[in-house]
């Protein structure tokens, strides 16, 4: 146990600090999840007229409403809302990231719960793999492959 005490003691600080890095831009998150929401005074200069533009379109507005967040900045005119659709390619970035660090982390915590204790480093990173990589097996084509596959009758 204190083998592994020693390896986790610098991610718990990783972590700390991770969240702390979110406090410094928890106003780039609230104008990036709530654009509509925010004064365009608080946000930074090169933003202001753009949000001002934006937050005057009803059109937008509704979009907002009824479109994910990934696919709303998508659909954003380039030529009106250039630096918007910069500010959100930035933001969108640092979530894609958090959200498989923070899936690794779990799947790692389940895997290598009191059930699984004897679990050697190599299957962990090897369970962390399988458990956090998207991709399917195409099951037929590999077992077609196999000289003694016999489909069922």
């Amino acid at each position: 146990m204190r083998r592994y005490a020693t390896d986790v003691s610098p991610l718990v600080e990783e972590f700390q600090q991770h969240f702390r890095d979110f406090a410094a831009i928890e106003k780039d998150i609230i104008l990036f999840s709530s654009p509509f929401s925010v004064d365009p005074d608080d946000a930074p200069e090169h933003l202001q007229l753009e949000l001002i533009e934006l937050q005057c379109d009803a059109e937008y507005r509704s979009r907002h409403q009824q479109l994910p967040l990934v696919n709303f900045y998508r659909q954003l005119d380039e030529g009106r809302f250039q630096e918007i659709r910069t500010f959100a390619k930035k933001m969108l970035s640092l979530f894609g990231s958090t959200y498989l660090c923070e899936k690794t982390f779990s799947v790692m915590n389940i895997t290598k719960s009191c059930v699984r204790t004897r679990l050697s480093d190599s299957h962990l990173r090897d369970v962390l793999r399988i458990k956090t990589t998207v991709l399917e097996p195409e099951l037929d084509y590999i077992l077609q492959s196999r000289s003694q596959y016999h489909p069922s009758h």
